[in-house]
């Protein structure tokens, strides 16, 4: 594909890419592998779209995810500082070695496919409560009816929420998700407090009385694998942040491209044991993490001949890289569940690699299979091109996803 005019500095901004970005990052891979950007708030930026670029770049320790340099070379762009918080800054996700590291081994430890393993028959349970819930009230909405709640009620089991409480977090992390940070009414605040004072309130109990769960596993653990209040804080709140929105997106994702693909949802209506490859190919397909998250450049770094100077703001393309056909040469914008050895990067690569990856397929599985069999006529409500998505520079998230369950099985 090549460009039939200038690249306007907002290209990602616009309602085109927000709806459909392949297009135009097809059209950067092969005329500006590495572009420019800028946000309405007038924050400068370079975006990776090859996938040896990103697999690149997602490595390479000159681009920084501490978030203290991050918010950093932001601030000194936009003429402000940009101060962090607890919630944010103790966490491996926004950290570098050496502080990433014994963080990462923490968090290993106690988020293993060994615990999302024992917590699988809990989660069919809870799918299919949330499908009986959807038939009841005659929800017609797979977003918010199963896509959104499924991935906070699981994490909050992994947690050690008690069930009396999930619907609060159901609550607080809707407000989180949806409300922009510049929100007048400061309900945004509020519930950021109410969750962090909550999650204060949980681990100071699970140091009490420990249980099965994530937070007393990070909080009991031995030696360099215990964590702090402070980082169990942060590692809660983005766990419980972070996961919630890119799962509903997998989910989201996932349930579009095969009602949309009918001859590749027969093929697993016809035989579950391919579900765990099919995973991995929406994975590929749907990029449910657009972008990864921004990284700053420590010193400058060159990617496909382009120098990126110091102390500037850097976006790594995963849905770009996952269609790249120098990577994907078999048709890389179709949609093929027995595609062998999909090497998508959607939970990145390097040391930040998705810790949280077992539980989102398991989910994704799960989900996918007991939708299938308890409504295999399932179909979409509406069609594919009034499908509308939100901007975001991590996730695009689906406005809603309406679906006809047809008769049951």
């Amino acid at each position: 594909m090549k460009g039939t005019g200038t690249l306007s500095k907002y290209w990602m901004f616009s309602d085109d890419y927000t709806q459909n970005p392949y297009p135009m990052l097809a059209r950067l891979r092969q005329e500006q592998p590495v572009a420019k950007v800028e946000t309405p708030d007038g924050v400068r930026a370079w975006v990776v779209t090859r996938y040896d670029d990103v697999r690149t770049a997602l490595a390479d320790p000159r681009l920084s995810r501490d978030i203290g340099k991050l918010y950093g070379a932001l601030g000194r762009q936009l003429g402000r500082e940009l101060p962090t918080t607890d919630e944010i800054s103790n966490h491996l996700a926004n950290s570098d070695p050496p502080r990433h590291t014994p963080l990462r081994k923490a968090l290993s430890f106690a988020f293993t496919p060994k615990r999302v393993k024992a917590l699988r028959e809990g989660w069919h349970k809870v799918v299919d409560d949330l499908l009986d819930d959807m038939v009841r009230t005659g929800g017609q909405d797979l977003n918010t009816g199963l896509s959104e709640p499924l991935p906070i009620i699981t994490i909050a089991q992994l947690m050690g929420v008690p069930d009396s409480d999930w619907p609060q977090f159901l609550v607080w992390t809707d407000t989180l998700r949806r409300v922009d940070a510049s929100d007048p009414t400061g309900i945004k605040a509020r519930h950021t407090k109410e969750l962090s004072d909550y999650i204060r309130d949980l681990i100071a109990r699970k140091q009490r009385r420990p249980e099965d769960d994530l937070i007393s596993a990070l909080v009991h653990a031995e030696g360099d694998k215990r964590l702090d209040a402070k980082e169990a804080l942060s590692t809660a709140f983005a766990v419980m942040t972070g996961g919630n929105d890119t799962t509903t997106s997998l989910l989201n994702g996932a349930f579009t491209a095969l009602l949309t693909h009918p001859a590749e949802a027969a093929k697993i209506k016809a035989d579950h044991s391919l579900l765990p490859a099919a995973v991995e190919e929406l994975l590929r397909y749907t990029a449910p993490v657009i972008n990864s998250l921004q990284r700053v450049t420590l010193e400058p770094v060159e990617l496909s001949g382009v120098r990126i100077p110091q102390d500037e703001i850097v976006i790594i393309s995963i849905a770009s890289a996952n269609h790249d056909p120098d990577a994907f040469p078999d048709r890389p914008d179709e949609l093929d569940v027995t595609r062998k050895r999909p090497a998508h990067l959607s939970f990145g690569h390097g040391i930040h690699y998705c810790l949280g990856n077992h539980m989102a397929k398991a989910l994704t599985e799960i989900a996918v299979q007991r939708v299938f069999e308890r409504f295999p006529r399932i179909r979409l409500g509406v069609d594919p091109s009034e499908l509308r998505y939100q901007p975001g520079l991590i996730v695009r998230p689906l406005v809603s996803l309406p679906v006809v369950f047809g008769p049951t099985a």
